[in-house]
């Protein structure tokens, strides 16, 4: 298996700007997964937001599936222009220890959709290559029309003989990334998507 930065990302709503609401990342988590199929090296952090938008509905019912409140993403959450260089320079931390090829998610064409975009800029600033979606392995696989649900990819894992557990944070950035590793990890799938 390649090594891999996993990630995953909450934030306030869908990648769109329906009605002048344009999502944002308030909550990054990131697991390493080494050669030898370890997830190591966790990382998390929140991502501050103006509390106009933390406020505005589409957020609001964003955050109450993830449980994260208003008043822990503006005490506790860094600037964007300081959590972006925060996150490249803990992948480059990895990429060094670890020999890290790539970047995967579950659903990467979510979580990539933010974080291609400024302050982010992710494989710029890494030039790590896109790895394969976890989803799209999982579903090929699983051989279902539609890519599963972490959820079920998890069940599945689960009856085929895997020993994968969901924690108290299900929903949270780092424990959604730490999922999706062990995912990685039962599913394989390692050939890059670039």
């Amino acid at each position: 298996m390649k090594p891999a930065v996993v990630l995953d990302l909450e934030t306030t709503g869908f990648p769109s700007n329906k009605g002048g609401f344009c999502a944002r990342i308030v909550e990054v988590g990131a697991v390493v997964v080494t050669e030898d199929a370890r997830v190591v090296s966790p990382i998390s952090f929140f991502v501050r937001q103006p509390s106009s938008h933390l406020t505005q509905w589409q957020a609001q019912k964003a955050l109450s599936v993830s449980g994260i409140r208003v008043d822990t993403v503006l005490r506790e959450g860094l600037d964007p222009h300081e959590a972006a260089p925060r996150l490249a320079r803990w992948m480059a931390k990895v990429t060094e220890r670890f020999g890290v090829q790539e970047v995967r998610a579950y659903n990467q064409s979510f979580d990539f959709w933010f974080l291609e975009r400024s302050p982010w800029d992710l494989f710029e600033r890494t030039g790590l290559a896109r790895g394969e979606d976890i989803k799209a392995t999982a579903k090929r696989v699983m051989q279902t029309k539609s890519g599963p649900a972490l959820k079920d990819a998890v069940a599945f894992a689960n009856a085929s003989g895997g020993q994968i557990h969901w924690q108290s944070a299900a929903h949270r950035a780092e424990e959604d990334a730490r999922m999706a590793a062990m995912m990685a990890v039962f599913f394989g799938g390692s050939e890059s998507a670039q």
